[in-house]
């Protein structure tokens, strides 16, 4: 329950503070006086983004303070119990200041929080049905969720909600493994191409230097050839070769070792060196003799070794590296082998979780249909009681729109195999149509509130706030309203804002909104009336003037009316 909310420098309001209290509280004023305002910063406590343009004109922050009295064992006192954040004697604190910079700070019983946990906490503490929500009542999505929140289906449809995303996650999943299987067909392809060529090239990290000595070779082929020639003539061929002159000191050298002994020795050096010189000779010759320079072998080593060069700047760089690149290909292609099995894994599971989706979207769907009755009938009493007895209603079901998954037991969305449409038949002798195509404002506004109502017991209403939910209506039915909204409030805490006075006789506490100039500034005034004052502003709302007039008279009436109807509930 709301006990206090304190608003400071947001918008028109300068300082503001309201306690609503338990029962119905409502709160009146002109058009235009702030109400709206009021309701926005209760958005923003429960988790809204906030605006810096909302910021009071010459202040540099807006400060927004709430408080609320928790159940020890409702969600939200849980939760904080699990964040570490309970307050004293089950009382949640909410502070939130918004500076004009677009700086957020949040502070939960004092310490500092984030705005997803306010948001998360929110529709826990707070039910906002705004002017807008009777038009949202015209959607089949809104329709389906009271439909669940009444049948107390919420768990059942969540779960439902979560195995949907499961299959579609899986699916996304296969998607992308297709995906990558596809460009793993391009790579393995490309693998393939690149092990043949590697493969069929024979690298050998020792045959390029090779290929590169004899092709230095062959490229001085004449200048070798004439090199041996020469070589072969100055040692043996040629006048006056080398070998010729050693002949000739060679016999000259023994003559001389026969005349003097001690030159043995030297002759026979000078003997074995001729013999080495004439060794080298034959050698030089059959050198020169052995000479062949083929033109194509030249052309097959440039060829052969440009091939190289061109496999290794592809791959690796030199050949060394072109081997590492060719045994790494090989590693990853047999790596390849195992994305198929991944994609069967990944097929296999999603069957599993679309069958579990499937099966409890069947209870779901059946749970629904059981519900539907009843939510019908249980609004057709609700309806009577607003001035609405003759309307009838149903709830009938269709597949989902939008994207679904293709089942065998049809198409589902997020919520299941269905959407809801709400039917009514507000005259005798007429059929059912849907909401959506003959519901006037009012019959709008009465069946949003039968239909809140009946979420609220179900749920044990928590503090509810009603924006002119009076819209369309008047007189006697404003009176309907206004005893159902202090029924309502009997269970939970309920907070309206109306422009009718006969909702705002039944009210517990009433508060008058309206603006003032002082200084020059425009602020606007919160004032909790008294009895006297409440007579005053039903009088202003039924447009009478004077004490004395028929309008205070009818507000009187209006009071007393609903003092003692209250006494019965």
């Amino acid at each position: 329950m709301l006990t206090y909310l304190g608003i400071r420098n947001f918008a028109l309001i300068e300082s503001l503070e309201l306690e609503p209290g338990p029962g119905l509280t409502v709160l009146t004023g002109e058009t235009g006086a702030g109400k709206s305002i009021i309701l926005a910063a209760v958005s923003m406590l429960i988790g809204q983004r906030a605006a810096s343009d909302l910021i009071r004109a010459g202040s540099e922050q807006a400060v927004l303070e709430a408080q609320f009295v928790l159940d020890p064992a409702s969600d939200p006192a849980l939760r904080l119990a699990e964040e570490a954040l309970e307050g004293e004697e089950g009382e949640l604190v909410v502070r939130r200041l918004v500076s004009r910079e677009g700086r957020n700070r949040v502070q939960v019983n004092g310490n500092l929080a984030t705005l997803g946990l306010l948001a998360d906490l929110g529709p826990e503490l707070v039910s906002v049905v705004g002017q807008h929500a009777s038009q949202a009542l015209l959607k089949s999505e809104e329709q389906l969720w009271l439909l669940d929140a009444f049948a107390g289906l919420e768990g059942q449809t969540q779960e439902v909600g979560r195995a949907v995303r499961a299959v579609r996650e899986l699916d996304q999943e296969i998607d992308a493994q297709r995906g990558a299987l596809r460009e793993r067909e391009q790579r393995r392809q490309e693998l393939e191409r690149m092990v043949k060529e590697l493969e069929a090239a024979e690298l050998d990290p020792q045959e390029e230097a090779e290929l590169k000595a004899e092709r230095n070779l062959m490229a001085n082929s004449q200048e070798i050839a004439d090199l041996a020639r020469q070589a072969h003539q100055g040692l043996y061929s040629a006048d006056g070769s080398a070998l010729e002159m050693v002949d000739r000191h060679r016999a000259v050298l023994s003559q001389l070792a026969e005349l003097d002994p001690s030159m043995k020795q030297a002759a026979a050096r000078l003997e074995e060196a001729f013999y080495l010189l004439e060794d080298l000779a034959h050698l030089v010759r059959d050198y020169e003799a052995g000479l062949s320079f083929d033109p194509y072998r030249l052309e097959w080593l440039e060829e052969r070794l440009h091939g190289i060069r061109r496999l290794t700047r592809r791959y690796g760089g030199d050949v060394t590296g072109a081997l590492e690149t060719l045994e790494q290909a090989k590693e990853e292609l047999a790596g390849l082998a195992s994305g198929e099995q991944h994609l069967e894994e990944l097929q296999a599971r999603r069957e599993q979780a679309l069958d579990e989706a499937v099966a409890l979207a069947k209870k779901l769907s059946q749970d629904r249909r059981e519900a539907a009755p009843r939510l019908a009938q249980a609004a057709e009493a609700e309806l009577a009681q607003l001035s609405l007895a003759a309307c009838r209603m149903q709830v009938s079901f269709s597949e989902p729109g939008g994207a679904a998954l293709d089942t065998d037991a049809g198409p589902m969305g997020g919520r299941g195999l269905e959407q809801a449409e709400i039917l009514i038949a507000p005259n005798p002798g007429e059929g059912f149509n849907p909401l959506k195509r003959i519901a006037s404002g009012g019959e709008l506004s009465r069946m949003l509130l039968a239909l809140r109502t009946l979420v609220a017991r179900r749920h044990g209403a928590p503090t509810l706030i009603f924006d002119e939910v009076d819209a369309g209506i008047g007189g006697a039915t404003g009176s309907a309203v206004g005893q159902k909204l202090a029924s309502l409030s009997t269970a939970g805490q309920v907070i309206c804002i109306t422009h009718l006075p006969q909702i705002a006789a039944w009210a517990d506490r009433h508060y008058a909104v309206e603006k003032a100039v002082t200084n020059g500034r425009t602020a606007t005034r919160l004032s909790l009336l008294d009895e006297g004052g409440r007579l005053d502003e039903l009088s202003r709302m039924l447009a009478g003037a004077g004490p004395e007039s028929t309008a205070r008279q009818h507000a009187r009436q209006l009071l007393d009316s609903a003092r003692q109807s209250k006494t019965s509930f």
